[in-house]
Parts: structure tokens; sequence; C-alpha cells
């Protein structure tokens, strides 16, 4: 049975609950060793993959130790448990991981994370003697090589989000790693989010859209005691990594390079699905608002017309929408900026409101669905030349 064909659960390479495990695997074994101790780290990373030679793993997992020492992500992991789950999910993804999948999975962030001096001042020689140590040993034009690569995986804010995605793009026929580490990093930064939804977890939105529009006694979401919305930040940067996965597949798919291998063909999936779970938990959460009857018809109210929205394109068309009205005026409206601020001020200000983020993320939810539902769709209004309206 061809990829494509298969099921979403058959598709789904990472489970919200595989990505737990596996994060909270990382951080155990992180919290207990030292510095020096990265076997046992490194075996855990690999998973079923094998390698005659382990140095240089060793050695970049040392490296990027050293260089985020106990800094800290924006939603309180330590920061060096993404580069590590991003090699992690590249690894058990391929078949069989090269190692400059893995070197890159690693380092993917050293350029814009591990300036020199972001590094804990004790730890800037022995960062820079690992760094140095692991091109010795890889030697000339290998060194040269993953250089070049980790260059190419940090310049997003020095060219825009779309800029350098193309960029990713055009350097795929030669290195094609830069896909699969990228898919494998928005994956992660997507999952990310997961530890603020503990109330959500059981809970099924399709079930909940059908009873909501087709059961006559549906009193509306009641999830347990112990859930929220995230806070304006967190909602802010969960809803950006949505609209940047989205741009990004529909590039990929319209420049056939969903297909470049079987990797990527497994990561843009993985991706595809992961969006959609976590748009889902906003959704619900944004449902366990409308609790009184009157809300429950307001809620249905705005389903249905959201439902006519996406049908009608929203979901699948770049249209000259205002940002106060449209999803494709949002996506319109932010990528087309290069400014890192104003891209975060006017995603914040989108989820302070509730009834337009209900209609984002059930549509954001439909987009999603279609990169799985045909194989050769695309976002109509996203290609080479830019986002513009159709």
């Amino acid at each position: 049975m061809a990829l494509l064909d298969q099921p979403d659960h058959e598709r789904e390479l990472i489970t919200v609950e595989h990505f737990t495990n596996l994060s909270s695997e990382i951080n155990y074994n992180l919290s207990a060793q030292r510095t020096g101790d990265d076997e046992a780290l490194l075996a855990l990373i690999l998973g079923p993959a094998r390698f005659s030679d382990v140095e240089p793993l060793l050695l970049a997992t040392r490296t990027i130790r050293l260089g985020y020492g106990d800094t800290r992500r924006k939603i309180g992991p330590l920061a060096v448990l993404h580069p590590l789950r991003t090699a992690a999910l590249v690894s058990r993804t391929m078949v069989k991981p090269g190692l400059f999948d893995l070197l890159l999975a690693m380092l993917h962030d050293k350029g814009e994370d591990l300036p020199v001096e972001m590094i804990a001042q004790e730890n800037r020689d022995a960062f820079a003697k690992s760094y140095r140590n692991l091109l010795d040993h890889l030697g000339g034009a290998k060194g040269e090589r993953l250089s070049r690569m980790i260059q190419f995986l940090t310049q997003e804010y020095q060219l825009g989000y779309f800029n350098y995605l193309l960029q990713l793009i055009d350097r795929s026929a030669e290195m094609p790693e830069l896909l699969h580490v990228k898919l494998a990093d928005r994956l992660d930064n997507t999952l990310d989010n997961h530890i603020g939804r503990p109330g959500v977890l059981h809970y099924n939105f399709f079930r909940s859209v059908f009873d909501l529009l087709f059961v006559p006694v549906y009193k509306g979401v009641s999830v347990r005691r112990y859930h929220f919305l995230p806070n304006p930040e967190e909602g802010s940067l969960l809803l950006s990594q949505l609209f940047k996965n989205a741009v990004f597949l529909s590039l990929l798919r319209h420049e056939s390079l969903d297909k470049l291998d079987s990797t990527t063909l497994r990561l843009f999936d993985a991706v595809a699905i992961a969006s959609i779970r976590e748009a889902q938990w906003i959704a619900l959460e944004l449902f366990a608002g409308y609790q009184d009857e009157s809300g429950v018809e307001k809620l249905r109210t705005l389903v249905l017309e959201t439902m006519k929205y996406s049908i009608a394109g929203g979901a699948t068309d770049i249209r000259s929408g205002k940002e106060e009205q449209s999803v494709d005026g949002l996506i319109l409206n932010n990528f087309v900026v290069t400014e890192r601020k104003v891209r975060h001020d006017r995603m914040t200000k989108l989820f302070a409101d509730r009834e337009y983020l209900t209609t984002t993320i059930v549509t954001l939810i439909a987009t999603f669905a279609s990169f799985l539902n045909d194989p050769g769709f695309t976002i109509r209004g996203i290609d080479r030349d830019g986002i513009k309206p159709v």
C-alpha cells in the first residue's frame, strides 16, 4: 500500500504520546548525566540507527550540550532538548539515516542559538574546541559541507521566512538533508506546545463537531477541570508555527519536493497531522467556552459560517481579504512581512479575538486535512514567486 493511501493512524509516525515519552526520556537523561557522559544520551537519540563510527555524533552531542548549557526555551524546557529531539525524530523517520542527517539535526540552530556571546562564559572555550574537533574528524570537504548546511539552515531572519524556504528548496537536490532536518524541525516545534494541554488529550474534535451540528440535545464541550488555552505569548508562538507549516508544506508541494524521497514524504505527512492535532487542542478549548444554550447556538452558527467560508476557498486559496476578516488575509499579511515583531504582534492580536480565532483554527484544520486528502493539493497563491491573492 502506498503511503498516501494509508489511513491517518498508519501515516502518523510520531504521535503526541510518542513525542511526550521521547521528550521525557531525553530530559531525564539530561538531568541525570554530567556533560561528559554522552554515550547513553546518544544511544537514546539514535534509537534503532547504527553507525560504525559514532565519534562525530558524540562530538556533536558534547558541542551542543556545552553551547546550550542550562538555558531554556520560551515555553520552559531546556533549550538543548530541541536539537536532540529533532535528531531523534530524524533517526526514527528514516529507514537508514545518514551521518549528515543527524549531525545537521543536532546543529541546525547553531548559527542562531549559539553565537559566542550567548554561551556561558565558562563553556565558551570548550564549546569552540569541541566543534573544531568535530570538523577535524570529518575532514576538510566533509567539514566544509556540514558548515555550509548549518549556514543555510540559520538564515531565516536575514532572508525572511519565505526566501529562506526557497533557498532550502533550491539546495535540496544536492543537499537533501536540508529538507529532512527542516521538516523534522517543523514537526518538533509544532508538537513542543503539548505540555500545556492536559485537559483535552482524550477528547475527539471531529466527534465534537458532529455532535454540535447534528445532535439536537448537544450541550457543548465540557473538558476536565484542568484545561486552559495557552497564554498570549504561547498562543502567538503556536499560531506562528501553524502558519509557517502551511506555507512550507504548500511550497514543497508546488515544487513536488514532498516526494523528494521516502523521508520527505513521511515527514511531510507527519507535519500536516501534527498541525491538525495542535489546532484541535485550541479548537476544543475554544469550544468549551460556549457552554449554555445560547452559547452552543452561537458556536453552531460560527462553525457553519466557517464551513461555508472554507469550502468557498478560505482553506485552499490566498485571497485579498483584510487581516481582521479572513485566514487567507492573515497568511498574506504575515508572510510577506519579514519583521519578526510585526508578525508576533499580529498573531497576539488574533489570539485575543476568540470568535475570529475559532474561525481561523477550524479553517487551518481544513487546510492541513487537504494536504492529506489530496496528494496534489497546494494552497493557490503560494509559489516561488511569492504569496499573493489568486
